[in-house]
């Protein structure tokens, strides 16, 4: 689904790099269909107060439900579904952010079901829909992200006390 071309490889400095891995610049979509981008947080061993985001293409639903299934719920940030072209009104490219993963058995067969941020649940368009799913299974649940209620104070700019300044001087 996801390729490059040579031309398009980043060397990247062997010291910073796992063993065996390649970076690219570019990649192409090969296959028009929906894809997935999964930011997951990464907690360094040696040093737990520090963590890093790692995100994720993922080509299939069903890589992606087998890949959260190995993951703490809590260190998945974000999970996106990219929608092709052909799934979209606008004839573009368009995300979906995701709430829910849930995997379906029904007698068309297995399936991977999503739950938008709106609650809308969807299956890709890659099998038949399942009117009657046999069995459901949560597979991960994102919480929306925390809001802060209390703005954190912002510092006046120098215009704005300039102006403030010479209010007050009337």
């Amino acid at each position: 689904m996801f390729v490059s071309q040579p031309e398009y490889e980043f060397p990247f400095p062997p010291d910073l790099t796992h063993p065996g891995s390649q970076h690219w610049r570019i990649v192409e979509l090969t296959l028009h269909a929906p894809w997935f981008l999964v930011s997951v947080e990464i907690i360094d061993p040696e040093h737990p107060d520090c963590s890093l985001t790692r995100t994720l293409c993922i080509a299939w639903d069903s890589d992606l439900a087998e890949l959260l299934g190995t993951l703490e719920p809590g260190r998945v940030k974000g999970l996106v579904c990219m929608m092709p072209a052909w799934q979209s009104p606008s004839g573009q490219w368009t995300s979906r952010e995701i709430r829910e993963v849930w995997r379906c058995r029904s007698a068309a067969g297995h399936s991977v079901v999503l739950a938008d941020t709106a609650g809308e649940k969807f299956d890709c368009g890659m099998v038949p829909d399942h009117q009657e799913p046999i069995e459901q299974e949560l597979i991960l649940r994102i919480s929306p992200p925390a809001t802060t209620r209390q703005r954190r104070a912002q510092p006046r700019s120098r215009h704005s006390r300039r102006a403030g300044a010479r209010k007050s001087v009337t």
